[in-house]
């Protein structure tokens, strides 16, 4: 019974206690995320003093702990206190020696103990970090050569050759630095090191560093790379004499890319026209059994007339079936035959491309024009049958898009809306991918870290999606580099997404919904065109500027700014910044609405706005036509018939994505 007493007893203090601690730590649990929050947006505004100090008051027993520790790592590394960083990454992949973000906690541990000059654990931890992934940390190898250099300039010279070897680009940002380090271990470098620091120095642009290497080759390892760089160093009397004295001897042995680019050095030579220059190089290639006939000829088809331009393209279709350029010889051979009426021969020609050549750049533009071809064969059935394939298999192509418009019969592809604005409420893109993947633990923690504001830390996770990298990059406002993104990575999907999926909203975002629309109806413009047409001239980068000085949103070119200053009798400084987002809108509408009102229909006005309305006019007159479609494959100006091309396809799937 006594001892029942001091059970009791004990019990009755004891007991109070144990519940006193579990609610204060429930209560500092609570807090962990409030604490969390403000850790990341402070680290986000650069505080990275205040960031740690959050992320300090996280508790222990919080499931954000782990979590918050590695942030406070990077919240010292970033402040330059790489002891105090070091210290939270080492406890960090203690406790987490398999989460997604050990392997960058180990590099960046690496790193830290390098600036801290101690190189035998910054050894220790970039050998972890490359034994986690090792494609992923290919800078490593340079870290692993600064470290050896102190002790084993052997082994530090085959780190640095490993990391200027790296197939993947990944971090490429210490190539020279290896490259010149190299240069002062006092190894003696073999052949093949020396072609690997040569090739370095090269694909750098530093051509006369390059040739240093390259001078010390045999010609049989280097001669492309030795003409190229002595070309680009400005030695052009050694470039040519190294190709007149040995390219029957090297064309047949290196890189097609490189042979064509010595073509084209070789034939700046020559002091006559681009004709009678690539005319004598064909000549040269045939009489010494050269490789790259097929490039000569193409070049030369470029620069004749059409008639013996269509020779030359069947050259390379009946000598070079294999040919890059064979795919392009027989659509321009298919072209000629429509253009002369004989449908017969072009859809023999437009079958045998589609065919020959699988899903190249080239493919949808060919169905799109078979089609064309078999209705004016009178052969509606097969036509139907082709823009049915087209629409289905490319949904985001020009021509897709055609296929579509004529399969179902509506308005004119070309002529827009001005009714049609754009939404003005633009909602916050979601996560575009799916996490379904992860663990049920690491799903957790992410879409935790998502709900506050940590976007950053998919980044440093041991995975990575170039639709995911879009929508970060356009959350820190980089739009431009946020489309590119999302354009490349929905271009290789085999499959593509949900036109009302978050990657199209990524690639063909919103911005200035307010004062697009405002201009639209003013001036009695399609905000949609308005809209697809900065993404092409600009991806919304107000400070664009063209090789031809076009600036802003609109790339407004100056000259264009005054004529449109005056015609509008507003009164603006000449001086005037047209990288200012409100006046290049104000100036490039008023020149689309100036536009349309000279020309009836939008393929004009867009043709013009980058052609020239002068030009417009006589490519009217000259090519003769009512077919838009042959109209616009016949602008006599690449960048102009891409251009027409690319805004009627971002206007009809800006349409696609939003309306």
């Amino acid at each position: 019974m006594k001892y029942l007493k001091y059970i009791a007893y004990s019990l009755i203090v004891i007991i109070p206690s144990i519940i006193t601690i579990l609610i204060y730590n429930d209560k500092i649990t609570q807090n962990s995320p409030i604490y969390y929050k403000q850790g990341v947006d402070f680290y986000n505004k650069g505080d990275y003093q205040n960031a740690y100090y959050n992320f300090g008051q996280i508790n222990r027993i919080s499931p954000l702990y782990s979590i918050a520790v590695y942030k406070q790592a990077k919240s010292a590394q970033k402040a330059g206190d790489f002891k105090t960083a070091a210290l939270k990454y080492k406890l960090f992949i203690q406790r987490n020696p398999n989460s997604l973000f050990t392997q960058t906690a180990a590099y960046n541990l690496a790193k830290c103990y390098y600036y801290l000059k101690e190189y035998n654990l910054s050894k220790e931890y970039f050998l972890l970090a490359k034994s986690k992934d090792k494609d992923e940390v290919s800078a490593a190898d340079y870290y692993l050569g600064e470290i050896e250099k102190q002790t084993n300039k052997e082994e530090a010279a085959k780190y640095f050759l490993k990391y200027l070897s790296a197939k993947n680009d990944l971090d490429r940002n210490y190539e020279i630095a290896a490259a010149q380090e190299l240069t002062t271990l006092g190894k003696e470098l073999n052949n093949n090191e020396k072609l690997i620091v040569g090739k370095t120095y090269y694909r750098n642009k530093k051509y006369n560093k390059a040739l240093e290497f390259f001078s010390k080759l045999p010609l049989d390892e280097c001669w492309d790379y030795l003409v190229l760089s002595n070309h680009y160093a400005g030695n052009k009397v050694i470039a040519k004499k190294l190709i007149e004295n040995d390219i029957s001897t090297y064309s047949n042995k290196i890189q097609q890319e490189n042979l064509h680019k010595i073509y084209d050095v070789y034939t700046s030579y020559m002091s006559g026209s681009k004709l009678k220059n690539w005319t004598q190089m064909l000549k040269l290639i045939r009489s010494n059994s050269l490789a790259g006939e097929d490039y000569a000829l193409y070049k030369l088809a470029e620069t004749t007339t059409p008639d013996k331009a269509l020779a030359y393209y069947n050259d390379i279709q009946q000598k070079f079936p294999g040919s890059l350029y064979a795919p392009e010889a027989l659509c321009k051979i298919f072209k000629s035959y429509y253009k002369s009426r004989n449908y017969k021969s072009a859809e023999a020609t437009a079958i045998k491309h589609l065919k020959t050549f699988k899903n190249i750049n080239s493919t949808a533009q060919m169905l799109f024009w078979l089609s064309k071809t078999e209705i004016n064969l009178n052969k509606i059935s097969e036509a139907n049958s082709v823009l049915s394939k087209l629409a289905a298999n490319y949904p985001d192509d020009y021509y897709g898009l055609r296929a579509e418009y004529i399969l179902n019969k509506k308005n004119d592809f070309w002529q827009t809306n001005p009714k049609d604005k754009v939404p003005n409420n633009n909602e916050e893109i979601s996560f575009p991918i799916s996490l379904s993947h992860l663990d049920i633990k690491d799903l957790k923690l992410i879409n935790t870290l998502f709900e506050m504001g940590d976007y950053e830390i998919w980044l440093d996770a041991d995975f990575e999606n170039k639709i995911a990298e879009s929508w970060f990059e356009l959350r820190k406002d980089k739009k431009s580099k946020s489309i590119v993104l999302a354009r490349d990575a929905i271009q290789k999907m085999d499959t593509k997404p949900s036109f009302y999926s978050a990657a199209y909203k990524l690639a063909y975002p919103l911005h200035w919904n307010t004062e697009i629309n405002i201009a639209a109806e003013k001036l009695n413009l399609d905000a949609f065109l308005i809209m697809g047409l900065i993404r092409e001239e600009s991806y919304f980068n107000e400070h664009a500027k063209s090789s031809s000085n076009a600036i802003g949103l609109m790339q407004i070119m100056p000259e264009t700014a005054n004529y449109m200053i005056s015609k509008l009798a507003v009164n603006i400084p000449s001086d005037t910044n047209l990288e200012d987002p409100k006046l290049n809108l104000y100036l490039g509408c008023n020149y689309l609405k100036y536009l349309r009102e000279r020309f009836n229909n939008d393929l004009y006005v867009i043709a013009a706005y980058n052609g020239g309305e002068g030009s417009v006019n006589k490519w009217i007159k000259t090519l003769n036509t009512e077919d838009l479609d042959e109209f616009i494959e016949n602008i006599p100006y690449d960048e102009t018939r891409n251009y027409v091309k690319k805004v009627f396809r971002s206007y009809h799937l800006y349409k696609k994505i939003y309306k």
